[in-house]
């Protein structure tokens, strides 16, 4: 991407100009430090070309971190600022917690936490030997971003602003695109090829992304509950396209492959839902198409033989996956044309699903935590050791180089850039510091000397691999400004502070390298016995989650899989790349276990006794990833549909008898495909 553009122009404009404005109102006000005003308009502008939902979210959780950090100043800098050696290690069990926290909130709320962890010993630190001044510079570091956040929030919000609606729409009419072309190309004749059904898990990439722009768009003007109701709505039907799509399609091809008959009397059907799905929605057509899928086999017999079983279960998958791609067509056109969309097809208003499950690591956020903590008591002990008062500023640089790309399996690269970006900034402070700041004489000319570099430094944000170098310089080169109403350069703290900032990013990256990589086949690894864990404990009962949970939840894993997958290998890979059949067998095991729930005693034991062996299965998967389905699950499946099928007719009936033949297939067709994967 070309930094010189209009709308890259457009953001440096607005965002230099806002943080000299943040400077100049600061100092008009007679804050103490104008630059945290001004780091503060970088901070939030940064996300999203500073669209205006992106800006208020960021302004908004800056400001809670901002006062979370401030009670945490209160109360550990007077407690442990009379035994040094507590003091830093508080501080390091602060960051330490704080990170953790954060990493297990994966939405834009996540960054109150992170912002917390690393203010504290930025603020805090350097108050430690200040005692009698802690509560009245707090409150000026909050007035300072209080005031940076206010004016990043006006301009961007009233000047050229920028939507995160158009961003959004774009998202959601790509995903349904995709969507299409898949469906189509699912219920062809052909089988799809690998490559296509690979193409598919970048839905769960697309999907995350769409859940935090749809996070950020409440906080924009004019936009209503109908709007983030609908957008929630339409993710959710997203959600559940795809193991639909992959149950059907792995039921006709066993029927294709086991009964000819069957396969030519479902095509024909299969034609026209594809020549449906090819049109704009139409009640009517979709109705009468569900109506004959229905039709085509008697559901309520008694005698089913295995083409019946697999017809019945394919056609009740395609009913609906139907019903879901109806609606997402119906919600996208709601979300499209607000002022004149109708509720057709929604049957009203839609509720609001519950919030996403994503994926969590919890040992993975805890390790990031204490190799945050680490670093602060690294850098703490050779600030005491050397007896470096002045040297403060390592421990919050550590604090901010270990949590700002902890989320990242090697955060090693961008801790690197970072530590450059500091590196070149010293001099640059130097040079303002030293030579330009003494020879000028009102806010004009403070803002000519300033808007240059604040431009070429917002400029540089709107481009991927400048925006982090660009961000670790503008934020190091005002901290080294710290511009005041008399400029009075003392080299000594400017020293000081540079060669703590350089320390700090250093023993960062160190502490990093030495604790906190995370290899792709390792992380690959991790995120399926995690799905391994899950399945496990859904076959057993306690889970507690729904199926549209938990196709959240597996859909966010197979986007966090498509970006590590080519550093993976063996057998691991194999698993990895059928995610989405993993996906399907927990859909498959959530509607067995609660058609058991309501049936009579002898087929729910059968259906238990099914489930008991496909949860051992799993656990064996933890220690053995190449364990196969063992022949007993495949009887224990057999005995569950027999007595499905002779129970009374009915919902629950049906879709016993669908997500039994859908275990039955799916664990022997990944037993087939690993190890072909495996060789």
């Amino acid at each position: 991407m070309n930094a010189i553009n209009a709308r890259g122009v457009v953001f440096a404009i607005k965002t230099a100009s806002t943080a000299i404005a943040a400077i100049a109102a600061a100092l008009l006000l007679d804050l103490p430090n104008p630059g945290w005003a001004a780091l503060t308009v970088f901070l939030t502008s940064q996300q999203f070309g500073a669209a205006s939902g992106a800006v208020v979210a960021r302004s908004v959780y800056r400001m809670l971190g901002t006062l979370l950090a401030v009670s945490g100043i209160l109360f550990f800098v007077p407690a442990l600022m009379v035994a040094p050696e507590m003091l830093v290690l508080g501080i390091a069990a602060w960051v330490a917690v704080c990170l953790y926290v954060s990493l297990l909130d994966r939405s834009p709320r996540g960054y109150v936490f992170l912002l917390a962890a690393y203010t504290l010993p930025l603020i805090g630190m350097p108050l430690a030997n200040s005692p009698s001044s802690i509560f009245d510079v707090t409150m000026w570091r909050v007035e300072e971003i209080a005031l940076g956040a206010a004016l990043s929030m006006t301009v961007h919000t009233v000047f050229a602003p920028r939507s995160v609606r158009p961003l959004l729409l774009d998202k959601l009419r790509t995903a349904v695109g995709d969507a299409r072309n898949w469906i189509q190309k699912g219920l062809a004749p052909d089988p799809v090829e690998a490559g296509e059904q690979r193409a598919r898990n970048r839905l769960g990439t697309d999907l995350t992304e769409i859940r935090t722009l749809a996070a950020l768009l409440g906080f924009e003007p004019g936009i209503t509950s109908r709007d983030v109701s609908t957008v929630d709505a339409l993710e959710a039907r997203l959600l559940s396209l795809l193991p639909l799509l992959a149950g059907v399609e792995a039921r006709l091809v066993a029927l294709r492959r086991t009964d000819d008959q069957w396969g030519a009397r479902i095509d024909a059907h299969l034609d026209a839902v594809r020549r449906h799905v090819e049109q704009p929605f139409a009640r009517a057509d979709a109705d009468r198409l569900r109506a004959s899928g229905r039709g085509l086999v008697a559901a309520a017999q008694r005698g089913l033989e295995d083409g019946e079983l697999l017809a019945i279960a394919a056609m009740d998958r395609l009913d609906e996956l139907l019903e879901s791609w109806d609606e997402c067509l119906v919600l996208l056109d709601r979300y499209e044309h607000p002022e004149h969309a109708s509720d057709e097809g929604t049957h009203g208003p839609v509720p609001r699903p519950s919030p996403r499950l994503l994926h969590i690591d919890h040992g993975l956020a805890a390790l990031s935590g204490l190799a945050a903590g680490l670093a602060v008591v690294l850098a703490g002990a050779l600030c005491w050791v050397l007896g470096w008062d002045q040297g403060s500023a390592a421990m919050g640089i550590a604090a901010v180089g270990s949590s700002l790309f902890a989320f990242l399996d090697d955060p090693r690269p961008f801790v690197r850039l970072m530590l450059i970006a500091t590196v070149m900034a010293v001099p640059v402070a130097a040079l303002y510091v030293f030579a330009i700041f003494p020879a000028l004489d009102g806010y004009v000319a403070l803002a000519c000397v300033l808007a240059p570099l604040l431009f070429v430094c917002a400029l540089c944000l709107t481009v991927p691999k400048w925006a982090v170098p660009a961000l670790g310089f503008v934020l190091i080169t005002v901290t080294l400004m710290s511009v005041q109403p008399v400029q009075a350069g003392d080299f000594g703290s400017f020293m000081a502070t540079a060669v703590g900032a350089v320390l700090g990013t250093s023993i960062a990256l160190l502490v990093m390298s030495l604790v906190r990589v995370i290899g792709a086949n390792t992380s690959v690894r991790r995120l399926m016995h995690a799905t391994w864990r899950d399945l496990a404990t859904i076959a057993n009962g306690t889970d507690g989650l729904s199926r549209a949970a938990w196709a959240s939840r597996m859909m966010d894993r197979v986007g966090l899989l498509q970006s590590r997958m080519a550093g993976a290998n063996g057998v691991v890979r194999a698993r990895a790349g059928r995610a989405l059949d993993d996906l399907r067998i927990g859909v498959n095991m959530l509607d067995l276990r609660d058609a058991g729930l309501a049936s009579r005693p002898e087929v729910r034991a059968a259906i238990e006794g099914a489930l008991n062996q496909i949860g051992t299965h799993f656990r064996q998967r933890l220690v053995r990833p190449d364990a196969e389905a063992v022949p007993e699950i495949s009887q224990a499946l057999e005995l569950a549909i027999v007595q499905l099928a002779g129970s009374e007719t009915g919902a629950q009936r049906l879709r016993g008898l669908t997500a039994a033949t859908g275990l039955r297939l799916g664990l022997t067709q990944q037993a087939a495909i690993v190890n072909g994967g495996a060789q």
